[in-house]
């Protein structure tokens, strides 16, 4: 896996591109075109579609680039790209309504190079119980939780993202995370495992999971 870009690193990526960058232009596609394709696939569970709006949004942005604003956070930039592009083309579609496609089948995995992580913080049982009850939270609370935990977004930029206030996100995430923590200590005592969950080990294991 690719390691992280700083802020700095971001802004000359971004650059590069902008100012007409081959290299730069494969880059950003080899670093965030999976990423992206993720995303969107969890939003709207059509894959010819999601396929045709990621490869639209790169089109797109060769064909503008010496147009493109600046930006510190090139995945927050696509994300909000990407999401407004598959809103906008679900919309003229008709084919699903806007209440109801956000995450609505999407479920958090727990990639491969993840795996030894998790196994030396969680025994199979409470990693498979974590797992389901994340799955078990309503789809705003899933995306946010993704946007926020898995990609590293600040509150702001998901907020931009999904086109809702800061508080929303605040809101949400909270709920979602008190909601999370009541689901997992109730399955672990029903399994045996009476195990206490502060606020921060309960983030850090959304972390972990949702990576």
């Amino acid at each position: 896996m690719s390691p992280q870009l700083t802020p700095a690193e971001h802004i000359r990526l971004w650059n590069d591109f902008r100012e007409g960058s081959q290299d730069a232009f494969s880059q950003l596609y080899e670093r965030f075109s999976a990423d992206l394709y993720r995303y969107g696939y969890n939003l709207i569970r059509n894959k010819p579609l999601v396929e045709d709006c990621l490869h639209e949004l790169f089109l797109h942005l060769h064909e503008n680039r010496a147009r493109l604003g600046p930006t510190d956070n090139i995945r927050f930039y696509l994300y909000r790209a990407l999401r407004r592009r598959l809103l906008d083309t679900v919309g003229r579609l008709n084919k699903l309504d806007s209440d109801e496609y956000l995450f609505d089948s999407g479920e958090f995995l727990i990639q491969p190079y993840e795996q030894s992580l998790v196994e030396e913080q969680l025994i199979e049982q409470q990693k498979l119980l974590v797992i389901a009850q994340l799955n078990k939270l309503p789809k705003r609370q899933k995306e946010i939780l993704y946007l926020v935990y898995m990609k590293g977004l600040s509150y702001q930029q998901a907020a931009e993202v999904m086109d809702i206030t800061m508080k929303s996100v605040y809101n949400t995430v909270n709920v979602a995370l008190t909601t999370l923590r009541a689901y997992v200590r109730t399955s672990f005592e029903q399994g045996g495992a009476l195990w206490s969950l502060p606020g921060a080990i309960l983030i850090y294991f959304v972390k972990i999971l949702l990576g």
